[in-house]
């Protein structure tokens, strides 16, 4: 009997260390370069100098280039805890027009220096690969130009929402397939035109599928 519970003691340790170990080989600093799939919705109103109200929604899909810095942990057993930030070095243009001769509002618009700081804890399913989720702040430059027109605020923010599975290939080298979406404050512009004034308001609303290489030291 004093054989068998010996046995088993040393089994569930050997079983615990194991688990451990999974996670352990998740653990150090990281920095990665991926590329995303962006699906982006507007949800927007133009008020006219009537009160007028017009609704409407418009959407693009676009690719997206960034690099990813993090530093996980083991969290005990399988669990581990990434603290990280990206950037996208990329800017994005766009313009509006109305035929009509009523004010455009939007003449001009640029969005650069999306960042994003995250946390993402995940859970090691085998010592090379893990299932994580991600909650993830998100901020860009957002700036619109044309004669006279204001914005309301100057920048774009929000929160994300993400799930991802990563591989190591090598015991540095990774992979990430992750899957997410981002909904960012409201912002609203105005512009003052022959004595009329238009205002639009819309709400960004984006979700990505992203592939991401990086490298483990």
């Amino acid at each position: 009997m004093n054989k068998i519970l010996k046995l088993s003691a040393i089994a569930l340790l050997a079983s615990s260390t194991s688990l451990m170990a999974q996670s352990k080989n998740f653990e150090g600093a990281s920095i990665a370069a991926y590329a995303s799939t962006v699906g982006a919705t507007v949800d927007g109103s133009l008020t006219n100098s009537n009160n007028e109200v017009t609704t409407g929604t418009i959407g693009k899909n676009t690719p997206i280039a960034g690099v990813d810095l993090a530093y996980t942990i083991s969290s005990g057993s399988n669990g581990f805890f990434g603290l990280g930030a990206t950037y996208v070095p990329m800017k994005a243009k766009f313009g509006a027009g109305n035929s009509s001769g009523t004010p455009s509002v939007a003449n001009n618009g640029e969005i650069k220096d999306h960042y994003s700081v995250y946390i993402q804890p995940g859970y090691a399913i085998t010592k090379d690969t893990a299932l994580y989720g991600k909650v993830s702040y998100n901020h860009a430059d957002f700036n619109i130009t044309g004669a006279n027109v204001s914005q309301q605020p100057g920048n774009l923010e929000g929160w994300g929402y993400g799930i991802g599975l990563k591989t190591f290939l090598t015991p540095n080298a990774f992979v990430q397939v992750e899957a997410s979406y981002t909904e960012y404050d409201s912002l609203t512009a105005k512009e003052t035109a022959n004595s009329t004034t238009s205002t639009v308001t819309g709400k960004p609303k984006i979700s990505a599928g992203t592939v991401t290489v990086g490298y483990k030291f």
